[in-house]
């Protein structure tokens, strides 16, 4: 199976994920406790995701990219570019 475009290791797809989470939370001007309430996460939980010290289940994503008020797909997409940025 022939690879298109670059790939990125599982701690840099983490990360990322993370940070944009982050990033939209602050542009919406949510704090971790109002998103996590209205995604139905842990205190612990969101912390560990924001933090990026663990994996999000796409079940998880899907419910954060709701609270945030956008689609999954979108969240992914912002991901994307944003480790894409990182190779130039």
């Amino acid at each position: 199976m022939e690879t298109v475009g670059p790939t990125f290791g599982a701690d840099e797809v983490r990360t990322a994920i993370a940070g944009e989470i982050r990033a939209l939370r602050g542009r919406r001007g949510m704090s971790q406790t109002e998103l996590r309430e209205r995604a139905g996460f842990s205190r612990s939980t969101m912390r560990r995701i924001e933090s990026g010290e663990r994996d999000v289940e796409i079940a998880e994503l899907m419910a954060i990219s709701t609270a945030l008020g956008i689609n999954a797909a979108e969240l992914l997409q912002a991901v994307q570019d944003s480790l894409e940025g990182k190779q130039l």
